[in-house]
């Protein structure tokens, strides 16, 4: 945001605001206080929020807002029930995550503005100010013995697993994956790096940080204080607007004389682009460490119009990574509420004329495909067509075919690649109790799965929502240990009513000290 007119000479700190220094215990003249914030919210309409009090925002999960990344788990380490057929963990850093708008979670970047003089005074004015922020990415090379990297990564996975109460595996992630592990970690603590300082002494570690560079040619990230690119002279940093937060006619109703009012700044942080740099890379991704830096830049006094404007930087915020759009935890937050179309429906209107909707489609020249269905094996494919044809589909015949192939290729990825743990993450409800407990009846310990009969196999059909998928369970006997049916049959056995989310957790209310004349 740009104010009119000419500020003070002097330059500015841009800190944490008020309400996060209480919450922390500390005030402005900390260093803890240097590192602007970031606030979490669950709505698209979290700007509002925001400006109503920027006080009120979500607190970050100590497990779900932070990266993770999985490692195997043997059989033996598994714990009962679902937990029995989950064949990798999620070891948590202390990394912070931030999700994307499609999983429901939306941040802002909030400081409070101080001049830069003794005792840090309360700036009364936004005249002549131009507040916003800047996106940068830490890059790492990392390059070391695949045995020292794999050993840190094992060691790091240990560390972290145990501050969480959980019992570690002997591994860690894949060897390509281990030097963005050990970058994710080491970007935000050091205390590993001294624990471990013989192998890291190993490692050729090359750290900077870049920024997103853009012009007329697009955007490319690039090294701070890097020259520009040849035939790239006019790129500059890409900077991102953050506006003043209004003040709040509730607060401090009552003190007197009235407190100075305070200078309160915030800004969106983007999650997703669909910007790519010069070589197709998209400009942000799930791997890279990211980080953001505020700013003020005040035009000069009257009379010094000739000097270039002053600008103040914030400290770096915490550093981050962003999830990825299939990130689990972060598509749970969002449900899609589908109705197949009503066969019955759809057959009444069958018998009207055809009406001027539905999805036209046409086939170019040289470009029809012609087959034979052949009761399901197709055969006799031609390509061809001298001139165009449209063929008009009423909608709902995409959606009829596109559930039916879904549901006839979901068991086959289940039973070909033998992925159990798939059948966890759907359910139908209302759910069928009597084969659950059919089953759970059933399997005493002794019996396996080559010992169903037909009760049982119609069972494990109920339950699935797919015929013959009992009877295929049944072939795949020898995937399964006898102890393991009765988690099997937990595994597939839906919840009794819809799960209901949990909300996030709020940050705690906090008062002003100004009401008090802090």
């Amino acid at each position: 945001m740009t104010g009119a007119g000419a500020s003070a000479g002097h330059g500015f700190k841009v800190l944490a605001p008020w309400y996060a220094c209480e919450r922390g215990h500390f005030d402005r003249f900390d260093p803890s206080a240097h590192p602007p914030v970031l606030q979490k919210y669950a709505s698209a309409e979290f700007v509002r929020d925001l400006v109503a009090d920027p006080r009120d925002s979500l607190r970050f999960d100590p497990d779900e807002d932070v990266w993770s990344y999985p490692v195997p788990v043997a059989l033996a380490d598994r714990g009962p029930g679902r937990a029995r057929f989950a064949t990798h963990q999620l070891v948590r850093t202390r990394l912070r995550k931030l999700y994307q708008p499609s999983h429901e979670r939306f941040y802002a970047v909030v400081v409070e503005l101080f001049c830069d003089r003794p005792g840090l005074p309360r700036p009364q004015s936004a005249e002549g100010l131009e507040v916003g922020f800047v996106m940068r990415r830490r890059h790492v090379e990392m390059d070391a013995p695949p045995k020292v990297l794999r050993t840190l990564s094992r060691r790091l996975t240990a560390e972290l697993l145990a501050a969480k109460g959980q019992g570690g595996p002997d591994t860690g992630p894949y060897l390509s994956e281990a030097p963005d592990v050990l970058w994710a970690d080491l970007a935000h603590r050091t205390a590993f790096e001294d624990a471990h300082r013989e192998l890291l002494d190993q490692v050729d570690l090359k750290k900077e940080t870049r920024a997103w560079m853009a012009g007329a040619a697009g955007g490319q990230w690039r090294r701070l204080g890097e020259p520009p690119a040849p035939g790239r002279p006019q790129d500059r940093e890409q900077e991102l607007p953050m506006w003043r937060l209004p003040a709040r006619s509730g607060d401090c109703a009552h003190a007197a004389p009235p407190p100075p009012q305070r200078s309160l700044w915030f800004g969106v942080v983007p999650t997703a682009s669909a910007d790519h740099d010069d070589q197709g890379a998209p400009k942000l991704d799930d791997r890279s460490v990211y980080e953001l830096r505020c700013f003020v830049r005040s035009a000069p006094r009257p009379g010094h119009e000739h000097c270039p404007p002053r600008t103040s930087w914030s400290r770096p915020t915490e550093p981050f990574r962003l999830a990825s759009f299939f990130d689990p935890e972060g598509t749970k937050n969002r449900k899609t509420s589908i109705t197949l179309p009503d066969f019955r429906a759809v057959a009444a209107r069958a018998a009207a004329p055809p009406g001027p909707g539905g999805v036209a489609i046409t086939s170019p020249p040289g470009s029809q495909l012609s087959f034979d269905p052949g009761g399901g094996t197709p055969s006799g494919g031609s390509v061809g067509g001298t001139t165009a044809r449209t063929c008009t589909f009423a909608l709902e015949i995409f959606m009829i075919v596109a559930f039916f192939v879904f549901s006839l290729f979901l068991p086959i990825v289940v039973f070909l690649f033998q992925l159990w743990w798939l059948l966890a993450l759907r359910f139908c409800l209302p759910p069928s109790l009597e084969a659950a407990a059919a089953l759970k009846a059933f399997f005493d310990g002794t019996r396996t799965l080559a010992d169903m009969g037909r009760a049982e196999t119609e069972a494990f059909d109920e339950l699935l929502g797919a015929k013959g998928a009992g009877a295929r369970l049944k072939d795949a006997s020898d995937a399964f240990a006898p102890e393991d049916l009765d988690d099997l049959v937990d595994l597939v056995t839906p919840p009794a009513t819809a799960p209901v989310p949990l909300p996030p957790l709020p940050e705690p209310p906090v008062d002003d000290p100004l009401c008090e004349g802090g």
